[in-house]
């Protein structure tokens, strides 16, 4: 399901806010909730992938029950995603407990969901693995949907992760704690630097000799200001000028087909002038995964999930414990990448917004040379791949299975061992 048909679904959910406010719970899930499910590609009639009040592993009330979770969404028979829903009338503050229990108690599960049918609250283990956090990394509202689009696209059936979930939340996460701390820290909109900032400049190395006061840091402040305007309008003309740059094209047909030399190229001696541009210029804030790129992820995921490495363990040493060999992906503003179980163990790469579409494969390159199909290119190595194939479309994909089976095994080859 592509981004503009979840646009869709949620169009023809809104109209029934109305009907069922007042009408509790069970009114909310039947008219809200459960076709938000099936749009994300769930069949919402099978109880084997969508299971209604499932136990949670070891949540138990004090009277000895198990306590159950509204929804259950399980990937391949195992539960992947806990949805809780409360009353389109009733507030989702103070509930997020309640679903990390259920979340805690079962291991495989990657993803809460706390929701009255509008609003939607999304949990992951950011800080420790299969503990939710107490904060939600996204929070969807369906009446101004819009902008979260391609990030609920990423809890989609065919290319569910999460792993993933996990990478973008935490990034999600530490940009915003980030933002806040340098706006704090460097906003002088409202006055003077803070304290705090001015007593780590002046004591940094060879700034200041003598011992930092109360009274040097005020001698300091004006001159720090001043210094650091001086820096940001910089950093603005610099960009300004980067941007002009990339947008000075003859026409508008060709801003999207031509290299652009900014910030974004990433490229080698070997490399095409037709193949330096990564991602396009274009008014997208940030990083946007788009539906060619979870097209391909789909792609992917299906043939690892055939492939022999399936349902396998392995060791990661970042938490020292075995855990399920798991497909993950990570969009850059160069590149998507797809890996398995963190980003440092990537499998493939792939430019697919260009004229000029590759993939490159973690394969090495005599041995892909052997399982290349006849059809298909081979291009000279570059920075981010020794081996990369020319492709038309992702549906190129299929046609590389080989290849990928391939690299799924060198990626993890002789690096931890792999267990059934």
């Amino acid at each position: 399901m592509s981004i503009e048909e979840i646009k869709t679904a949620v169009e023809k959910i809104l109209p029934r806010l109305e009907l069922v406010k007042g009408k509790g719970e069970e009114a909310t899930k039947q008219a809200m909730v459960l076709p938000m499910i099936e749009a994300l590609g769930y069949d919402i009639w099978n109880p084997s992938e969508v299971c209604p009040e499932f136990e949670a592993d070891t949540a138990v009330k004090k009277s000895g029950q198990k306590e159950k979770v509204d929804y259950a969404i399980l990937i391949n028979g195992v539960p992947k995603i806990f949805v809780e829903v409360k009353s389109i009338d009733e507030d989702l503050d103070g509930h997020h407990g309640q679903l990390k229990r259920y979340f805690t108690s079962t291991t495989s599960v990657s993803l809460g969901i706390l929701t009255n049918g509008i609003e939607y609250r999304f949990f992951t283990d950011t800080s420790e693995i299969n503990i939710q956090d107490d904060l939600p990394f996204f929070v969807a509202e369906l009446d101004s949907i819009d902008n979260g689009l391609d990030i609920l696209a990423r809890f989609q059936k065919d290319v569910f992760s999460g792993e993933a979930i996990r990478e973008f939340a935490t990034e999600l996460t530490y940009t915003e704690k980030m933002y806040d701390f340098l706006r704090l820290e460097l906003d002088i909109r409202d006055g003077e630097l803070s304290e705090s900032f001015m007593r780590w400049l002046l004591s940094s190395k060879g700034m200041c000799e003598s011992r930092v006061t109360a009274n040097v840091v005020d001698h300091f402040r004006p001159i720090a200001k001043d210094a650091l305007q001086k820096v940001l309008r910089s950093i603005v003309r610099r960009s300004v000028a980067a941007i002009d740059e990339g947008v000075s094209s003859s026409s508008p047909v060709e801003d999207c087909q031509k290299e652009d030399n900014s910030k974004d190229v990433v490229s080698s001696p070997n490399d095409s002038e037709q193949d330096e541009v990564v991602k396009p210029p274009g008014n997208r804030k940030g990083i946007v995964t788009t539906d060619i790129e979870l097209d391909s992820f789909a792609i992917i995921k299906k043939q690892f999930e055939s492939s022999s490495l399936f349902d396998k363990e392995i060791y990661n040493p970042s938490i020292k414990k075995m855990s399920p060999l798991e497909l993950g992906y990570k969009d850059t503003t160069g590149y998507f990448g797809v890996y398995f179980n963190k980003p440092s163990w990537w499998i493939v790469r792939l430019y697919l917004e260009v004229k000029v579409k590759w993939v490159a494969i973690n394969i090495d390159p005599e041995e892909g040379r052997k399982l290349m199909p006849s059809h298909l290119e081979v291009l000279p190595k570059n920075s981010l791949g020794d081996f990369r194939v020319k492709i038309s479309g992702v549906d190129d994909l299929h046609a590389l299975s080989h290849l990928i089976f391939a690299g799924f095994e060198k990626t993890i080859q002789n690096r931890v061992s792999v267990n059934t």
